[in-house]
């Protein structure tokens, strides 16, 4: 596809059908990641890729009322090491960084007719529990994987003329 028919594709999927998702094809969408920028090429990014259902199960408990996300065939976790790439003022550069590498997984997903969802809605020490995540690393983001079993309609946007303006700030 082109980029933008991807982006114009991409949807927040919530219903999966139960076919698994070929190794080539995680494989696929995690380079796609692995490729995203980020501050000063600290890479701070670690995905724990989720097939087990017990596993997935827990994350589900743990999803502030996201429990349609078990029936996703895999759940890629989105964790980062919040001291690699450190602050500018009094922004934390990971959580740039995991936006940009988040949204490169998702719409290559999107580019192999795999559907995704943004989901950071959940009790992180328990989903840091069931995986083994480290004191240190912050979990951002579960995102369920698999084939769309929904189509849902393109949701408004506000117009291109609405959100930009030239050489000075002004609100339209």
């Amino acid at each position: 596809m082109e980029l933008m028919d991807v982006i114009r594709k991409r949807r927040s999927i919530r219903k999966y059908k139960p076919d698994p998702v070929p190794e080539e094809e995680i494989k696929y969408i995690l380079e796609a990641a692995r490729l995203a920028p980020s501050w000063a090429n600290t890479q701070c990014w670690h995905f724990v890729v989720v097939t087990d259902p017990a596993i997935k199960e827990k994350i589900a408990q743990a999803g502030n009322g996201n429990k349609w996300i078990r029936r996703a065939p895999l759940i890629i976790v989105a964790c980062a090491d919040p001291e690699k790439p450190g602050m500018r003022d009094d922004i934390p550069n990971y959580l740039v960084d995991m936006g940009i590498v988040v949204e490169h997984l998702i719409l290559a997903a999107t580019d192999r007719g795999l559907g995704t969802c943004w989901v950071g809605a959940f009790r992180e020490d328990q989903i840091k529990e069931a995986l083994g995540v480290p004191k240190n690393i912050r979990v951002l983001e579960c995102i369920p994987l698999g084939y769309p079993a929904e189509e849902p309609p393109a949701r408004s946007r506000r117009k291109l003329e609405e959100i930009f303006s030239y050489n000075r700030y002004e609100q339209k």
